[in-house]
């Protein structure tokens, strides 16, 4: 028995042994026929080694060379062949790629429909790879099925890459007329989304349709026929780079005129140096002309080490940082990350620039750059607190700190690193645990967990105390959805809305009490209207004691006499009571009221002064307090000259200092008709003339039955309608509710006529009320009409000012039904980020 088990074992041994031989020399024939791109004579071999030995193993496996064969195939233009080698690939188990070139096969013999259902199956089973889904989309847009592909993205967006995204949606902002939404997103793409892809040449289609031939002129390589420059006869011309972008060259060379740059030959290319000189003195040109961006592109095709241009290499810092700017502004993300990332490489750190880069790269969805970034800005933060320990306290250096952590864990999400992310987030929460960034991050974490109770109370508190991450907001509302409780959502969206853009759940807009009671612009309407609102409010209460502290009433130009050590008192025990944060709006009332409603008498001006440098000096940790200064400093002076330097310094800081500037003389024009900030506004303008907010912003330094006013305006406001741009959308309510309520306040009588109000005179009262609203805008046949019942509607609503009864306010809503709301204005949007926290 022992016997033949082990001449069982030795027959075994011999068998495997032979195996394996077989195997060691087929592995060696089937390389050999893979180097020579034989794929056919390999499945052969590999059927004829199969029978001979069932069991013998190989590399690549044979639905990989199917494939292989079948891209040989597609390349010989023999595409039933090739389909047929997919479908062979594809019964071996292969997935993800085969589907792409089955597909690509079926386009090439005119089967649409057989290609589409295959990606459809493939998507819907799981099988089409992340890399391969765009495929999907990119056939239903060939169908026309432009519904279901927004579907798509909209419901299953974790199923495509952020490139994959950004093409569909400039695709679709194409197909709806759309052009500078399709381009903004075009920019976003860094690589081709599908093998033959293009991303540049979507730029180039997009600035063809949207008629800017020079933009896409400049990025083909064409020249203007007749005014060919030597400066620019170097090097190969873009079009030349890929066939599609030869194709849009030849269609502009036909729609414009402009001449197709030709390929130099190699044996006449200019020497290196002459190059480098060429390139040297058209990017001095271009700066010349203000053109930064593409001048930094110029140097960087000048070789650093030369010794040539040591006085350009100077120029490097600044240049870039110019150009980072405008290529920001240009919506070219790309290149400003470009630039920022050289000069944050080159030169000594400059935590402003990394938090601005910081913006770029989140925009840019630069994800594997950002942890880097921010250990940098860490390691600084580390090293500054140590140094300065007076500028960073323990109460501002932690909640930056946690602040950033908090970035972190965002950059290590966003890559797929769920245990760094929650690392960050311990970091974070030992550092400063009632930071809200941190209560927002640890509801994401919770509503991942679907423990949307808990998650629901974090992200609340998170929104409360002053967290400005889209995703708690937005999560915030899943899980109310999750819990079904759709009221409690609509009060976040009301609540907290305003702050990511969400305006849709309510038109109205709303402003401050204090704010609305200054803009009247009138004392008698001032002091009666903050008198009843609500004494908690500390802008409010300053605004109360401004009043209490009168001494007289108004003289002919509006103006009173203040008791200014009675006011001065009060406001800075007032003052005592509140944090940094509080004190801000408190000082911008105290130093609006005395510039718009005190007599200049002896100490005004130096009392106005006071409290403006004390609302300057909050800006050091509280970067709102920045632009309240600047509101106040525009409606005091009346020269442009004196604010250059301090407006200078704070636009030069922001991301969009286009829009920064906006808000500002956005605010100002609540104060009167200011024109400080005209020449600033002006110069932003030359930059940026499609800006929407700055093309309101310079319409509200006219009086609004100036031409000028209404020109701007309506050209703002079709931008803003055309880009969807909810912040300049509702900046034109917020205008347009602002007129109604100017409007409403002209026609009102002085307080004092409400007070001597009897029956009377009542009749003659409301009909010169009415005459002034409505006289001039419609028929007089139709207007005495309807004045009785008009008078009976104003009556019925009439306003009450007395101070003991809080609720009553003039309803000219009710009154005027047919005209535009005169509710309150909603609150500017405050851009959150880290950028507060220094």
């Amino acid at each position: 028995m022992a016997k033949h088990q082990s001449k069982q074992r030795s027959q075994q041994h011999v068998s495997n042994t032979g195996t394996k031989v077989a195997e060691n020399s087929f592995q060696m024939q089937l390389q050999e026929l893979l180097k020579q791109k034989k794929y056919r004579q390999a499945l052969e071999e590999i059927k004829k080694n199969q029978r001979l030995h069932p069991d013998i193993e190989f590399t690549p496996k044979e639905s990989e060379i199917w494939l292989l064969r079948g891209q040989q195939e597609f390349q010989k233009q023999d595409f039933k062949q090739a389909e047929k080698s997919f479908v062979r690939a594809l019964e071996f188990g292969l997935v993800g790629e085969v589907h792409y070139w089955q597909a690509r096969c079926l386009l090439e013999l005119k089967q649409l429909d057989a290609a589409l259902n295959l990606l459809r199956n493939a998507f819907e089973v799981g099988t089409l790879s992340k890399e391969y889904s765009i495929c999907y989309l990119k056939l239903l847009l060939l169908k026309g099925d432009t519904a279901t592909v927004e579907q798509l993205i909209n419901e299953q967006s974790k199923r495509f890459s952020a490139a994959q995204l950004h093409w569909v949606r400039g695709v679709l902002a194409l197909k709806k007329g759309q052009p500078e939404a399709a381009l903004t997103s075009f920019q976003k793409i860094k690589q081709a989304i599908t093998d033959g892809d293009s991303p540049i040449a979507w730029i180039v289609y997009t600035q063809q349709v949207s008629g800017h031939w020079d933009a896409a002129a400049n990025i083909l390589g064409l020249k203007s026929s007749g005014r060919s420059s030597d400066l620019m006869n170097y090097g190969e011309p873009k079009y030349l780079e890929h066939p599609i972008l030869k194709r849009l060259a030849t269609f502009q060379q036909g729609k414009t005129g402009q001449q197709l740059l030709q390929s130099r030959n190699p044996q006449k290319t200019v020497d290196k140096i002459t190059q480098e000189a060429l390139t040297a003195l058209r990017m001095l040109q271009l700066i010349d002309q203000g053109d930064h961006h593409e001048a930094a592109h110029l140097l960087l095709k000048i070789e650093r080490r030369s010794t040539r241009f040591l006085k350009i290499e100077s120029l490097r810092p600044l240049l870039f940082t110019l150009a980072g700017q405008q290529a920001l502004n240009q919506g070219q993300l790309n290149c400003a990350e470009l630039f920022w990332q050289l000069l944050l490489t080159e030169q000594p750190f400059n935590p402003q620039l990394a938090i601005n880069l910081l913006e770029v790269l989140d925009a840019n969805d630069s994800d594997q750059e950002r942890p880097r970034l921010l250990t940098r800005l860490l390691k600084w933060l580390e090293q500054e607190a140590k140094q300065k320990p007076q500028e960073w306290p323990s109460q501002r250096l932690k909640p930056t700190q946690a602040h950033l952590h908090c970035w972190m864990a965002d950059a290590y999400m966003a890559t797929g690193r769920s245990r760094a992310a929650l690392g960050a987030l311990q970091q974070a929460e030992r550092i400063c645990p009632t930071s809200p960034e941190l209560l927002g991050r640890k509801g994401l974490v919770a509503a991942m967990e679907e423990n949307y109770t808990e998650a629901i109370s974090l992200l609340t508190q998170a929104l409360e105390g002053g967290c400005r991450y889209d995703e708690v907001y937005g999560i915030l509302l899943q899980c109310w959805e999750e819990v079904g409780d759709k009221l409690a959502r609509n009060e976040a969206r009301r609540k907290f809305g305003k702050h990511f853009g969400d305006l849709s759940i309510e038109t109205e807009v709303e402003i401050l009490p204090w704010v609305d009671a200054l803009s009247t612009l009138s004392y008698p309407f001032f002091s009666r209207l903050v008198q009843t609102k609500d004494k908690k409010d500390p802008a409010i209460r300053a605004c109360q004691i401004f009043v209490n502290a009168v001494q007289s009433p108004p003289n002919s130009g509006g103006r009173v006499s203040l008791q200014q050590k009675v006011a001065v008192e009060a406001w800075d025990t007032l003052l005592k009571k509140l944090s940094g944060q509080e004190q801000i709006p408190v000082l911008q009332a105290i130093a609006l009221s005395i510039h718009l409603f005190a007599k200049r008498e002896k100490g005004i001006a130096a009392l106005t002064s006071q409290y403006l440098q004390k609302l300057f000096n909050l800006s050091t940790e509280h970067p709102e307090a920045r632009v309240a200064h600047l509101v106040v400093l525009a409606v005091k002076e009346s020269s442009p000259q004196k604010l250059e330097v301090p407006l200078r310094t704070y636009l030069d800081t922001m991301p969009q200092p286009g829009n920064a500037l906006a808000n500002i003389q956005l605010q100002v024009r609540r104060f009167g008709e200011i024109t400080t900030l005209v020449p600033v506004l002006e110069s932003a303008l030359r930059r940026e003339p499609q800006n929407p907010l700055l093309l309101l912003a310079r319409a509200t330094t006219y009086h609004v039955d100036h031409p000028n006013y209404e020109q701007l305006k309506q050209q703002g406001f079709e931008l803003a309608r055309r880009l969807q741009d909810a912040k300049a959308l509702q900046a034109f309510r917020e205008e347009q509710a602002f007129l109604s309520a100017q409007e409403t306040t002209s026609i009102m009588p002085d307080p004092e006529e409400f007070d001597n109000l009897d029956m009377s005179n009542i009749d003659d009262f409301l009909s010169g009320m009415l005459q002034k609203l409505l006289g001039n805008k419609m028929p007089k046949a139709e207007f005495e009409r309807m004045l009785p019942e008009l008078k009976q509607k104003m009556l019925n609503s009439m306003p009450n000012f007395d101070e003991d009864d809080q609720e009553e306010e003039p309803d000219l809503d009710l009154i005027f039904g047919n005209l535009p709301p005169t509710r309150k204005k909603r609150k500017g949007r405050r851009k959150g980020g880290f950028q507060e926290l220094f």
